[in-house]
């Protein structure tokens, strides 16, 4: 089965990523505090074979109507799934996705929650983030689809990071690409590229004399990351618009 490719997408970039001709998906509703809907966009004209995204907005109470309404919604629109961005470790949280993890099984409807939150549903398809700074992604992710099989996507997420050597904190400092390119420049490093990332790095040392390694993602590793997760039976990418543009059959 082919690989499919989902943009997740905002404001005017929603227009421009329609005509790449692929789905996308339609981050427009919130949880509530008091655990109802608020719509917060509306989703694009054509929203038939795209996915229905819902947000937690801090949702202290479940609600039990807010899962019928979403799939409602979804089957008005003609979406071809679900994806509920709710990450944090609540108990309302666990509640709802939950009910709307069997809900959406019973009606054959597609639901994606956040790795994070694989311990709350028994159905849904878990999305793992490719951002990674150590190990392997093939492994990575055979791993994850060994514990969860058949029911694991990507969040291709391009990383541009300094981290300070040894790197105790894994999040590292975030790089623009001037920012990066400029670095590279000034030190004189020379980038290398890693097979077990998919992604390319370079070393430096600071004026401190403080070891320091950057990881990065282009157009060309971003691809080799979607060859891997084809590789090892990874169905679904969710990539964000415009990061995943030179990707594109149709470079809006």
């Amino acid at each position: 089965m082919p690989q499919e490719f989902i943009l997740v997408c905002a404001g005017k970039d929603g227009a421009r990523a329609q005509k790449s001709g692929l789905p996308r998906l339609h981050l427009s509703l919130g949880l509530r505090p008091d655990g109802g809907l608020r719509r917060l966009t509306l989703p694009g004209p054509d929203g038939a074979g795209c996915y229905l995204g819902v947000c937690d907005l801090g949702m202290k109470r479940f609600s039990a109507s807010a899962c019928a309404q979403l799939i409602e919604e979804a089957q008005r629109l003609g979406a071809a799934g679900l994806a509920a961005d709710c990450e944090r470790d609540s108990a309302p949280v666990r509640e709802f996705l939950a009910a709307l993890d069997s809900q959406c099984a019973a009606r054959g409807l597609p639901l994606f929650v956040p790795l994070a939150r694989a311990d709350c549903v028994q159905n849904a398809i878990v999305i793992a983030d490719t951002a990674i700074s150590g190990g392997s992604l093939r492994d990575r992710f055979g791993a994850l689809l060994r514990r969860y099989p058949g029911r694991v996507a990507a969040d291709l997420r391009p990383v541009s990071r300094d981290f300070l050597l040894p790197a105790a904190d894994p999040e590292g400092v975030p790089l623009s690409a001037d920012e990066r390119d400029a670095l590279c420049a000034r030190t004189g490093a020379q980038t290398f590229f890693s097979r077990e990332l998919c992604a390319r790095y370079f070393t430096y040392m600071d004026s401190a004399a403080n070891g320091h390694f950057v990881l990065f993602d282009d157009a060309d590793t971003l691809r080799e990351k979607c060859r891997c997760l084809e590789a090892v039976g990874v169905r679904q990418v969710f990539a964000r618009y415009p990061d995943v543009r030179p990707l594109l059959p149709v470079s809006p």
